[in-house]
């Protein structure tokens, strides 16, 4: 009689795990990250990040979050993140995130960013895609001809 008890309630946790656990939607895509545009001298870099939401509808908002970091002179190192929150549209959506150095400016040339992409269903069931790459931190085209 016990080891019967004991099988049913091994079934009915098991039973009760299952139910209580939500599906999980497939995570989101990132599709490419940068190059980041400087701003103010470096006081801040403009990085564009294009990503598609999952199929599913459930899913209503994306936040992705961007960290640079730069080698900028003399081995210091020069790093600040940024984030967005925007709605999902199951179609291919750009966002240009504003990442602010914590302490020392950007400078041109390549610097590490990662990316993190969370999306999320209005009940906070949250899928979170990452993506490290390196891209090129440029100066603004001013457009002024000489």
């Amino acid at each position: 009689m016990l080891g019967t008890r004991s099988c049913l309630a091994a079934a009915l946790a098991a039973t009760l795990v299952t139910m209580a656990t939500p599906a999980q939607a497939a995570p989101s895509t990132l599709v490419s990250v940068g190059p980041g545009i400087l701003v103010a001298d470096g006081a801040a870099v403009d990085v564009p990040v294009t990503f598609v939401c999952d199929t599913d509808p459930a899913l209503i908002m994306a936040i992705p979050i961007v960290q640079v970091t730069q080698r900028v002179s003399d081995g210091r190192i020069a790093g600040g993140g940024g984030n967005d929150q925007l709605s999902c549209t199951r179609q291919a959506q750009t966002v240009t995130i504003r990442v602010i150095p914590n302490l020392m400016a950007f400078d041109e040339g390549a610097a590490a960013a990662s990316v993190f992409l969370q999306t999320c269903s209005a009940q906070f069931q949250c899928t979170a895609t990452i993506l490290h790459t390196e891209i090129t931190l440029a100066n603004p085209d001013d457009g002024d001809e000489d």
